[in-house]
């Protein structure tokens, strides 16, 4: 006996059907008719709702516009293993590295357990449930298996786990194999705000790191960090073509990064975002100084802006940590720093300074203007707080002014 039954008698299978389950009335199943295979078999494409009788009657709406649309198809057999190896192998716009964290991820955490299962069999349950596994540290054997330690997992794990199996189903959506994705509504578990000092150079010590790296092989890439906010990679990345020093800006297109082997290799930038046009900042006579000092020494044969003392272009991860260290030393500054910093302290210099916002997102190629506001909430709260002084100033000077108006 089914477990569902028709709930109007008089709805007829071309026009999709309404079935309630035999002993759940929140659970239904809106079934749609896709017409017969080769063989003469009847094919359907069904949706398990759970809710009221008008949801799923929406939900059963929905299914026959998608099928006027030509966008419904009959249920697919295929797994979710099946369509991560079809994802995979898609051309994706993440970089290398991302890619493998993706993978990762999911070999580890997601497929061991519910890698078998048919893509459509999967249900928001399931996924919120791993989930929950992970968080607490419940996932089975399986993951053991496939590397996991056996410790809860953070929150900043489970959040790429998801932001991997999110662009499975969204691309599953997209080739009409689901119809809306089981991590739509997923809750996720919040990561706290770093406390971590970002490092940054006040005004004062950004000058005593110009002077401390007066004559330094990096005196240059050191500068061009710190005043453009270029990510290490994409610094390093940077050809002579990129720069337009008549007009005073360069192009951000491509970044230095490591393949799923490690190897060093030119790729796209961290985002679609990253692809960017960024002002100079009054440093063209410096980098044509450079341009010229690097054909004078015979370090220009690979058309790199910067590369190493013998010509090799340059590996943010193999980069001479003593030698930053000993500019840094040689500023008077304590705190630990790192290349990243140099970026930090573009950031953090324009917001307090009163560059807006969305400028500074833009020129550090953020994907959302709230990554931006979230890395340097530090600095904008305290910006915040003297524009708003000023605002008050404003406001009481004119205050005054209208009232010497009206006493005259």
């Amino acid at each position: 006996m089914s477990r569902y039954v028709l709930v109007d008698r008089g709805s007829g299978s071309r026009a999709g059907q309404l079935l309630r389950h035999h002993d759940d009335s929140t659970r239904w199943l809106a079934r749609v008719y896709l017409g017969r295979d080769a063989k003469g078999k009847r094919r359907t494409r069904s949706q398990v709702v759970h809710g009221t009788k008008r949801t799923a009657q929406a939900a059963l709406t929905e299914m026959l516009q998608h099928k006027n649309q030509g966008k419904l198809t009959p249920r697919s057999t295929a797994t979710l293993k099946d369509i991560v190896t079809a994802w995979r192998d898609t051309k994706l716009e993440v970089e290398a590295r991302t890619l493998d964290g993706y993978m990762a991820s999911l070999n580890t955490y997601i497929l061991p357990v519910i890698g078998h299962k048919r893509l459509t069999d999967i249900s928001p349950q399931d996924v919120q449930g791993l989930y929950s596994d992970m968080t607490t540290g419940k996932l089975p054997q399986e993951s053991k298996d496939a590397g996991w330690r056996g410790d809860p997992l953070g929150p900043r794990t489970v959040r790429l786990t998801h932001a991997a199996l999110s662009q499975v189903f969204k691309y599953a959506v997209q080739n009409n194999w689901l119809m809306a994705s089981p991590t739509a509504c997923s809750k996720l578990p919040r990561v706290a705000k770093a406390s971590r000092k970002m490092n940054a150079l006040s005004i004062e010590e950004r000058l005593a790191v110009i002077a401390a790296s007066q004559g330094s092989f990096y005196e240059t890439l050191y500068r061009l960090l710190m005043d453009t906010g270029l990510r290490p990679g994409e610094a390093m990345a940077l050809t002579w073509t990129d720069l337009d020093l008549k007009r005073g800006t360069l192009s951000v297109t491509k970044a230095v990064t490591r393949d799923g082997n490690g190897q060093a290799i030119i790729g796209g930038p961290k985002n679609s975002a990253s692809i960017r046009t960024v002002p100079l900042f009054g440093l063209t006579d410096l980098l044509m100084g450079h341009q010229v000092w690097q054909a004078e020494v015979s370090l220009d044969s690979s058309g790199y802006v910067f590369t190493t003392q013998d010509g090799r272009p340059l590996r943010p991860w193999a980069f001479s940590r003593r030698e930053l260290a000993r500019v840094i030393e040689a500023a008077g500054i304590t705190d630990s720093f790192s290349l990243y910093n140099f970026r930090h302290t573009f950031a953090s210099l324009h917001l307090e300074s009163g560059t807006p916002l969305t400028i500074v997102s833009k020129w550090l190629g953020h994907s959302t203007i709230q990554q931006t506001a979230d890395t340097y909430q530090h600095v904008a709260d305290t910006t915040s707080l003297d524009w708003a002084a000023r605002h008050t100033s404003y406001l009481a000077e004119h205050a005054k002014r209208q009232e010497v108006r009206m006493t005259n």
